[in-house]
């Protein structure tokens, strides 16, 4: 099978399990994911931090954005261009996200632009991880695009259901590789060779 399609086979099982979860189950993943996300090193070490506003099935971010905000970190979050192309914009309240033509929460068009390679620890969405940092997201590169040239001082964290992880995950050369995934239940640090 060719690797388009292995992927898209793979988002496809991956969206339908996720489609299934309540919005309870969404915010109990949220709730458990903080927790474990806060206990880390690179999290306690790090003074700015690029999250995400979560989106449709991903475990709820919102506990983590005001853990941020309330912790006095610098908080950057991206916005996604009509080119495809993606910037990270600062946020100080969760107020000032506004609804995209996606559907996505995300800064204002006129929130101070900052860069991903200032953030110490990014948060990443995806449909699929593996063991070894290898992400699957939902297909259209924006997350590749943005972590494509950051140095091996930002950690890339993945954020993803329990179910979410497995055995191998096809990847191409842009496919950007995490250091750890934290999903409800644990947080697996990556073999990234």
């Amino acid at each position: 099978m060719e690797l388009r399609q292995k992927k898209d086979r793979m988002r496809v099982e991956m969206s339908s399990r996720a489609a299934a979860l309540t919005r309870r189950e969404l915010e109990t993943a949220g709730e458990a994911t903080t927790l474990l996300v806060a206990a880390l090193p690179e999290w306690k070490q790090a003074r700015t931090v690029c999250l995400y506003a979560s989106f449709g099935s991903e475990p709820a971010t919102d506990a983590l954005l005001r853990l941020a905000l309330s912790q006095g970190r610098t908080l950057l979050l991206p916005r996604m261009a009509a080119d495809r192309s993606s910037t990270v914009r600062k946020v100080n309240a969760l107020e000032e996200l506004a609804v995209s033509r996606l559907g996505i929460r995300e800064p204002s068009e006129g929130a101070p632009e900052g860069s991903a390679g200032d953030a110490d620890l990014i948060l990443v969405p995806g449909l699929a991880f593996d063991r070894r940092g290898r992400r699957l997201g939902r297909g259209a590169g924006f997350y590749d695009r943005l972590l494509h040239g950051l140095t091996r001082r930002t950690f890339l964290l993945g954020h993803a259901h329990a179910f979410q992880i497995t055995g191998m995950v096809p990847v191409e050369p842009h496919d950007v590789r995490v250091r750890a995934v934290v999903t409800p239940r644990e947080v697996l640090r990556c073999r990234l060779r």
